[in-house]
């Protein structure tokens, strides 16, 4: 155990130490934090949907629509306004309407047919546009309208029977899937660049170790089993600081200017103790056993530039995890989510998924937790007995298959 804790000790002073180590912790903390704080601190920025109000009110021409019509559907201007909720002039021809759509005039045009027909015209298709709906609905209220005159309906009778419509409310007994997926896709990308960055580090710092001969000194002086876990713990207790770091730093800076956020990140910064709880366990766990991977293979190459051909089908393996993952974001209570919350190396993101979006009991919980925290053991002693037998060879990478076998005959 002393021999573990002077390993340990030793490797997270190398990367407390570490200038980029530092700096790179520093300056994300503060992007993260000023991310968060500074906008609200700018006067008027998060009032963005007030002031465009204000413009349209003004009249503002890059907020305002143009429409040429064939027929009367639309009876001013005004009326398009009310219905559109954007400043409206009617054009006498279609050119016209094109050229101060071209022009940047007017923030895009329609032209109308007698039939309800329409065109969209707009100078540049933004992907969240959202005129062309909102026109859509106005026009078809419009001509419901019209409709109803011509049926004999009176306009207070044709506003008495539009404002008939069914009111409901959301009651949610279990968890609200829609509004929790921010955060958990957030929290399982996290992980993603955590272990496989982190990953390559403790890789990359044993075989650097092994290809300057470093490691044969340290073999004849600490065991095997303390040398290996003392520098995955590390590596994986450094990753989770900084982690800590930038998710303690953006929700306390969110926690703080909150109220002048109105809450409007609340969706993706405003994390439940049980799901934030589950996150720590299942990620540490998945961590640790994706870290103590890393480390056996690292052991096996004797030259850096082979980590990556050495590691690549770790890599793979956790890349499949992810996109499970985000498969199972859109059926937390599916069939594939509920398997794989039980695999080892797919169970950190799958569970984490169902704990927070789907139903799940307690004992399923437990069982997942054990399974998972029982394979980071294996890991660990498996990567132990590979990383005392791999430090010792040299030349080209060792598979690991031929190395579990030969591990397996020397414990025999």
């Amino acid at each position: 155990m002393k021999q573990f804790l002077t390993v340990l000790q030793f490797e997270l002073n190398n990367y407390f130490k570490n200038k980029s180590f530092v700096l790179t912790t520093v300056i994300f903390a503060v992007i993260l934090a000023a991310a968060v704080a500074v906008p609200p601190l700018i006067p008027g920025l998060l009032d963005k949907g007030e002031q465009t109000e204000s413009q349209k009110e003004a009249g503002a021409e890059e907020d305002t629509v143009s429409i040429y019509q064939e027929a009367e559907i639309f009876q001013s201007p005004q009326q398009a306004e009310q219905l559109l909720g954007y400043p409206c002039i009617f054009e006498e021809a279609e050119d016209t309407l094109k050229e101060d759509v071209k022009s940047g005039k007017v923030k895009a045009g329609f032209l109308l047919k007698k039939d309800g027909h329409y065109t969209y015209v707009v100078l540049n298709n933004s992907m969240y546009d959202s005129l062309q709906t909102r026109f859509e609905e106005a026009l078809k209220m419009q001509m419901e309208n019209l409709y109803l005159e011509g049926k004999g309906m009176s306009e207070t009778e044709i506003t008495e029977f539009q404002s008939i419509l069914p009111t409901g409310d959301t009651q949610i007994l279990g968890k609200d899937s829609a509004g929790n997926y921010a955060y958990t896709y957030v929290l399982i990308f996290a992980m993603y660049l955590l272990i496989l960055f982190y990953g390559q580090m403790i890789a990359t710092a044993i075989t650097t170790e092994k290809s300057n001969r470093t490691i044969e000194i340290l073999v004849t002086s600490v065991n095997s089993n303390n040398l290996i876990f003392g520098k995955v713990v590390a590596g994986a207790l450094a990753g989770m600081i900084q982690m800590g770091i930038f998710i303690g730093v953006t929700f306390g800076a969110y926690a703080v200017f909150r109220d002048a956020w109105g809450g409007i990140l609340d969706f993706l910064l405003y994390i439940p103790a049980p799901v934030l709880g589950a996150y720590i366990v299942f990620g540490m766990l998945g961590y640790l056993l994706y870290a103590m991977a890393f480390g056996m293979l690292g052991a096996l190459v004797s030259k850096t530039e082979d980590i990556s051909k050495s590691s690549s089908t770790l890599i793979f393996l956790y890349v499949v995890s992810f996109l499970v993952a985000v498969y199972a974001l859109n059926d937390a209570d599916g069939i594939l989510a509920k398997i794989t919350s039980y695999i080892p190396f797919l169970s950190h993101n799958a569970m984490f998924i169902r704990i927070a979006m789907g139903s799940v009991q307690w004992w399923e919980i437990g069982i997942s937790a054990a399974l998972l925290a029982v394979s980071c053991v294996v890991a660990g002693i498996l990567a132990a007995k590979i990383f005392r037998m791999g430090t010792l060879m040299y030349g080209n990478p060792i598979k690991l298959g031929k190395a579990i076998k030969m591990a397996g005959r020397k414990a025999s």
